[in-house]
């Protein structure tokens, strides 16, 4: 009966839309058009999910490379991210360790992993970046 419970409940989430406060949105979306790093990446995850605006991983990648050109570590993982899978962008491998790599040096750890992880892939099909 619980497992019946926690997947109807599952289900009920993935069906209503994503929302976030219209208000939060504009502030940040301020702050991102004004330069701010932090703003953007938070921008681009907004984008991603579809938290008060329509969901697109074009727009998503566009606020991710943004940031992650001024050195935003959690951006770069995030532009990784879209690389690795083909969220907005087509699937580049070695493009996307190369954006983990960068995250992982500006100290953001999920970066490191994926690095990690996505290199060991690499090397078994003779495809590394360095």
């Amino acid at each position: 009966m619980r497992k019946i419970l926690m997947t109807i409940l599952s289900l009920l989430m993935l069906s209503v839309p994503a929302k976030a406060n219209l208000k939060q949105f504009m502030l940040i979306r301020e702050e991102a058009v004004s330069g701010d790093a932090k703003a953007q990446n938070k921008l681009g995850v907004y984008y991603q999910l579809g938290l008060s605006v329509e969901q697109s991983d074009t727009e998503a990648v566009k606020w991710f490379h943004m940031a992650a050109e001024q050195g935003e570590g959690e951006a770069q993982f995030n532009l990784g991210e879209s690389y690795e899978y083909g969220r907005g962008v087509p699937v580049d491998k070695r493009e996307a360790l190369s954006w983990y790599r960068r995250s992982c040096d500006n100290g953001c750890r999920c970066g490191c992993r994926s690095y990690r992880k996505l290199n060991r892939e690499l090397e078994k099909q003779n495809l590394r970046l360095e």
